[in-house]
Parts: C-alpha cells; sequence; structure tokens
C-alpha cells in the first residue's frame, strides 16, 4: 500500500482533469451507428389511437365528458347561489356592483362579471 497524502492524490485527480481522454470522430460516429442498429423499431400508432391513450383511456375520456357535462349544465341552469352568467353574455346585461344579483344594469362595467356578492 502506498502512503498518499491528500494534497498529493488531489493532484493527481487535478492532472487527470486537466487532460482528459478524447474519443475520435470516427470511433464516436461507428459506436452511435452500431447502437442505433440494435435499437428495436417501434411502430407507429395511428393518430385516434395515440389520441386515446394521451387522454387516459376510457378512464379519462369518461371523466372529460363528464366533466364537460357538467360545465355547460352550469352554464346553461346555475345553481340558486350563482348568477346567470350565459344569460347575460346573451342578453349582454351585467348586475351591478351595488345592487342586488337579479336586478341588471346595463351600464354596469365589465369588472367582476356578476360574481361579487353585496353584504347585507
Amino acid at each position: 500500500m502506498n502512503d498518499f497524502d491528500d494534497d498529493a492524490l488531489e493532484g493527481l485527480f487535478a492532472a487527470a482533469r486537466a487532460n482528459p481522454p478524447q474519443v475520435s470522430a470516427d470511433l464516436q460516429a461507428r459506436v452511435l451507428g452500431d447502437a442505433q442498429a440494435y435499437m428495436p423499431k417501434a411502430p407507429r400508432q395511428p393518430w385516434h389511437r395515440a389520441l386515446w391513450q394521451l387522454l387516459g383511456g376510457a378512464a379519462g375520456l369518461s371523466g372529460l365528458a363528464t366533466a364537460a357535462a357538467v360545465g355547460v349544465w352550469i352554464g346553461v341552469a346555475p345553481p340558486e347561489g350563482l348568477p346567470d352568467l350565459a344569460g347575460q353574455v346573451v342578453s349582454n346585461s351585467w348586475p351591478d356592483a351595488t345592487s342586488d344579483l337579479g336586478e341588471t344594469d346595463t351600464t354596469a362595467d365589465w369588472g367582476g362579471y356578476g360574481w361579487d356578492m353585496e353584504e347585507s
């Protein structure tokens, strides 16, 4: 066993880092060519199968369809506590920030979109 102190060992590491080994471009091209030849060829999928997998299959698509249906349902017929945003967009009437949600004012600005509620 050789007795090296840390400074001598660090000097050897620094010398090795100063001159790293270089791979020739020809050798690198041959190695990459061989690696490419051994890689398996993946069959190309049709676009609808790729889309099906992207959406998560049957479970993902059913969740997406449910969320879309609920979004349309709430947008067209909102629950009692929510303002009728679709009706306001169609009729171009926005509730005033100081008025009750049932009253409409066509001169109100677009801030809040009717989602703000006045405290009593």
